[in-house]
């Protein structure tokens, strides 16, 4: 049976490097990032480069504390239960954070230059401040920005808090040392309970908690960083007037800051590198709300699920975190719960390397378009603010009653419902037709309106992927390509010019793994497929035995209409948009056969708008 140490050795191998580094690069938008794995208890980022260490504090291997984090979440075991899960999950974790950092920490920080550090010691107590307000911030954003980190962000903040609290010791005689510590455990680690701070450094807490407050909720990084300076200013006094260096206080706030080299007060970037910190809207922190108040964490136990699903895939060589420019082929009678006329049917996936002699002519379809992308952008956004139902519990009366709220000995066991607006929480899958009829204007027209559909969306922050499916005449295989992923990276948008026409089309087995593809990379709770076709399906292919099979209609037809059933009947939504000749062919009324939601498009030029138009409609309907 292998050791800690074997698995250790065995996931830090390139191909783990490789789909963390990737994994970073689309979360940054930096197709330049680099990722490494080290073995020095410590990560951190320059700006440019990302440094790992999976094995940090031993939490991979610390089976109590990985209980304990999944008993305060309230989840089941399979992360502890899973040597592998966990290691994975300690290397994503911090990268995340440390991704998080580039988007929005300003490179090199700002106690580089402060004029407060007359000497490097002082220089390190500026940047152990504003390490602590950075951290505590870029976590904020985490939360508040996205809507799939913070199951990753609290896990770790967890486990390496509860190991922190284990191994603490008193500081008695290192009033600055006892004075960080406490402010760490303030800011990062509420779940921890503190020891009551010393009578030498209560006074300094009390008139500087408010400052790491109002720091870590600040949005703009240049002010973000008065902060520091208005704390230092403060506890001035505690620093040592001999400026001794202190390896006792390096060491603590490594460990507490899971490595402190991000923000440290000399530039450790390899290159000569500077960044300006994108702002960001805090509507929340971590552990509570803007104002300090503790927070209900959601669906946590289903945000987990997935991603030890996503893990079990990678591990197993199957995996949707796809390289651009590999390929992963999935069988049709193992992997879907087709019919079985697909028994044969092998699925290819395919993720484009990015060209980047695209991207003039992508910009210039953009600058084409740019007034007509302004326009939707403001129109859609007005659109966006939905009215939604919200849940408020434990209140003294309301519409119902929480069962597990019952022994409340204040009685606070009503729920009720308030309205507010909202974005709902859904995800698009565009399913563009890329078999041969789509040849011509109608391919041309389809390839201008994604580019357009992507740069509206994109603004509006609605979640979304663009994927061509067609199957190969005389084969049995169908291919999906991946042409821009849920989270793309702003290069991937030029792989929608290539969008093309070719071979035939089988919508029931691409339908079956446009579902599973959306369970397993979007994590909206709603999720809806918008196909865009000019037909119905025809497919033909040769066995192994040489004889000839046939995927038409009547029934190909009937075929992709119980997926349709099917799927829907699970929850993802299905919308066919019919791209048809009046008087030349009878598209839309084929596709009403098998769609129970189409809508007929009889200009291409107006693609664009009716797309949009079926998305607001979406959204509504939430």
């Amino acid at each position: 049976m292998p050791t800690y140490n074997d698995l250790l050795k065995e996931f830090q191998k390139d191909y783990n490097r490789l789909i963390e580094e990737e994994f970073s690069q689309i979360l940054t938008e930096r197709s330049d990032l680099r990722l490494f794995f080290i073995n020095e208890g410590k990560c951190f980022t320059d700006g440019k480069n990302i440094i790992i260490d999976p094995a940090f504090l031993g939490l991979f291997a610390d089976i109590t504390t990985l209980e304990k984090v999944e008993k305060y979440l309230q989840i089941n075991n399979e992360i502890s239960g899973n040597p592998i899960i966990t290691i994975k999950m300690c290397a994503r974790a911090p990268n995340i954070h440390e991704s998080l950092h580039i988007i929005y920490t300003d490179f090199p920080g700002g106690c580089v230059s402060d004029a407060r550090g007359t000497t490097n010691f002082r220089k390190k107590v500026l940047a152990h401040i504003s390490n602590i307000i950075e951290d505590a911030f870029i976590e904020a954003a985490g939360c508040s920005e996205f809507d799939n980190l913070e199951h990753f962000l609290l896990w770790f903040r967890l486990g390496v808090g509860f190991i922190n609290q284990r191994e603490r010791e008193i500081i008695r005689n290192n009033p600055l040392a006892s004075y960080l510590q406490y402010m760490c455990g303030f800011l990062l680690y509420p779940f921890v309970e503190q020891h009551r701070p010393s009578i030498d450094i209560d006074e300094y807490i009390e008139k500087t908690k408010q400052l790491f407050v109002d720091g870590a909720v600040c949005g703009e990084s240049y002010e973000r960083y008065t902060y520091t300076q208005k704390i230092f200013d403060i506890i001035e006094p505690l620093i040592p007037k001999d400026e001794t260096e202190d390896e006792f206080l390096d060491n603590l706030m490594e460990r507490l800051l899971v490595g402190s080299q991000t923000h440290s007060s000399g530039n450790s970037s390899i290159a000569n590198f500077s960044n300006k910190g994108k702002t960001a809207v805090i509507s929340r922190r971590l552990f509570t709300d803007k104002d300090g108040n503790p927070i209900k964490h959601e669906n946590i136990q289903n945000r987990i699920n997935q991603e030890i699903v996503r893990i079990i895939n990678e591990e197993n060589g199957d995996g949707n975190v796809l390289v651009p420019g590999s390929k992963t082929v999935y069988l049709a009678s193992t992997d879907y719960d087709c019919s079985n006329i697909h028994r044969d049917i092998k699925i290819k996936v395919n993720k484009p390397k990015i060209n980047s002699n695209l991207k003039k002519a992508y910009q210039n379809i953009v600058t084409k378009y740019r007034l007509t992308i302004n326009s939707y952008i403001t129109r859609f956004n007005q659109l966006l603010k939905g009215i939604v139902d919200e849940i408020e519990d434990r209140q003294y009366f309301g519409a119902g009653i929480v069962s597990k709220k019952l022994l409340d000995v204040k009685k606070r066991y009503w729920f009720r419902k308030v309205r507010s607006e909202s974005l709902p929480d859904v995800g698009f899958l565009f399913l563009i037709d890329g078999s041969g009829s789509m040849a011509g204007e109608r391919i041309r027209g389809t390839i201008d309106s994604c580019i357009i559909l992507h740069e509206v969306l994109r603004a509006s922050n609605v979640s979304h992927s663009i994927v061509e499916h067609r199957a190969i005449y005389g084969e049995p295989l169908v291919t999906h390509e991946v042409m821009v992923s849920f989270n793309s990276n702003k290069e991937e948008r030029c792989n929608i010019l290539g969008l093309s026409a070719d071979n035939a089309n089988r919508d029931g087995i691409s339908l079956y793994w446009a579902e599973k593809y959306l369970q397993n990379e979007c994590t909206a709770e709603s999720k809806i497929i918008i196909l865009i076709s000019d037909g119905v399906p025809h497919h033909s292919y040769r066995d192994s035995n040489g004889n000839t099979k046939e995927y038409y209609p009547p029934v190909s037809i009937k075929d992709t209409a119980l997926a349709v059933k099917k799927i829907t009947r699970r929850g993802t939504g299905i919308v066919a948009i019919a791209l048809t000749t009046p008087g030349e062919d009878d598209c839309y009324e084929q596709l009403k056969v098998m769609y129970n939601d189409v809508v007929a498009c009889t200009d291409i030029s107006k693609l664009t708008g009716q797309l949009l138009g079926v998305i607001s409609k979406c959204l509504r309907r939430m």
